[in-house]
């Protein structure tokens, strides 16, 4: 990655916390997150970030997967243990771009997953996108029920009510944001490209088998109700929210 001028915004004072066992890129990260106004932490490997998580309150995390003592696939498995970070958003930033890496780091619970040869310019849009989104939930939103579910978009909480009681779903913040947007239009049909839109956001990097992964995780946790998927598919077109029966 070359040295290039970050996006012009606003200064914030997000904290970031990068973790990488390159010299090179823990300076270029932080030299223009830094300029964009944010607070950056740094780490070069994965025990030595997860000694920082447990002391320091983040916005943003950012990981390699392939470092010393712990990788970051491990760590990232780690941080979504801790309850303040089950929503903080995780970027995968690294060498490895093969799918099957990509799709082993959404399943561990990141948000995002983006290679080095990608220029500051783009890590940055992508950094402020994801920041963006983990500020999405509008104050003036209510909690909403359907079928045995309980979405309240304000705590970005959701229940099911099960012969065993209301259980509250643990969801990332991003499996959150989909099915709330799914159910606020039960039975409407949207692409995998307007779900990244919508979900995502326009400015962040993610290909549509990210969506699939995220469903299919959703629908782990949901559960079934009445023997169907809450979330289903429609065959060449995408997905929606079952309609009632």
């Amino acid at each position: 990655m070359s040295r290039l001028s970050p996006i012009a915004e606003a200064k914030e004072s997000h904290r970031i916390l990068i973790v990488d066992d390159e010299d090179d890129i823990l300076d270029l990260l932080r030299y223009n997150l830094e300029l964009a106004g944010m607070k950056v932490t740094t780490a070069r490997n994965g025990v030595e970030a997860l000694d920082i998580i447990e002391t320091t309150e983040l916005d943003l995390v950012v990981l390699d997967i392939m470092m010393p003592q712990m990788n970051g696939i491990d760590v990232c498995k780690h941080i979504r243990e801790y309850s303040r970070m089950k929503t903080v958003p995780i970027l995968f930033l690294t060498a490895r771009s093969e799918e099957e890496n990509h799709v082993q780091g959404l399943d561990v619970g990141a948000d995002s997953y983006l290679s080095k040869t990608y220029s500051i310019d783009v890590i940055m849009s992508q950094i402020k996108a994801l920041l963006r989104g983990s500020q999405r939930v509008s104050p003036g939103a209510s909690m909403f029920s359907i079928y045995d579910l309980e979405i309240d978009q304000n705590r970005y909480t959701a229940y099911r009510t099960t012969a065993d009681g209301r259980q509250r779903i643990t969801l990332t913040r991003r499996e959150f944001d989909l099915l709330y947007f799914l159910a606020s239009s039960v039975g409407v049909v949207f692409t995998r490209r307007k779900l990244i839109k919508k979900v995502w956001g326009v400015k962040v990097e993610v290909g549509q088998r990210t969506v699939d992964v995220h469903v299919s995780k959703l629908n782990k946790k949901l559960g079934t109700y009445q023997g169907m998927d809450y979330i289903q598919s429609v065959k060449g077109v995408g997905y929606r929210f079952r309609e009632p029966t």
